[in-house]
């Protein structure tokens, strides 16, 4: 039988901010997308409207500076996605681009004021 230990070391912690300084974190298992595993944890501010097919930009998220690498790189589409969003900075990513794995463990990400929809 698993310890509580050994369960909680197969699973992602990741932290969401909102712009009032809030913070939530999350545990949830690896190999899905940031975008997947905050809906299902029902984070405010992630709206998802087309449920990870990229083509929405209401999954934006801020990464922490210190992560950007870890997160992995924008694809074209990704960044081309990004620069149609008013609120898009540098560090700006879609989180449904981003996959849960060891590589991100213990990240933070900063929801911007408000999601903008591109459909």
């Amino acid at each position: 039988m698993r310890t509580w230990r050994q369960a909680r070391a197969e699973l992602v912690r990741v932290t969401f901010t909102d712009q009032l300084g809030h913070s939530v974190s999350i545990d949830h298992p690896p190999e899905c997308s940031l975008m997947e595993a905050a809906v299902e944890n029902e984070i405010t501010g992630i709206e998802a409207q087309c449920y990870g097919a990229a083509v929405c930009g209401t999954c934006h998220v801020y990464v922490g500076p210190q992560w950007l690498e870890a997160a992995g790189e924008k694809s074209e589409w990704e960044q081309a996605m990004l620069d149609a969003l008013p609120l898009a900075r540098a560090e700006s990513r879609l989180s449904c681009q981003i996959v849960l794995s060891d590589r991100i463990d213990g990240a933070g990400f900063i929801l911007p004021e408000r999601q903008e929809s591109l459909e």
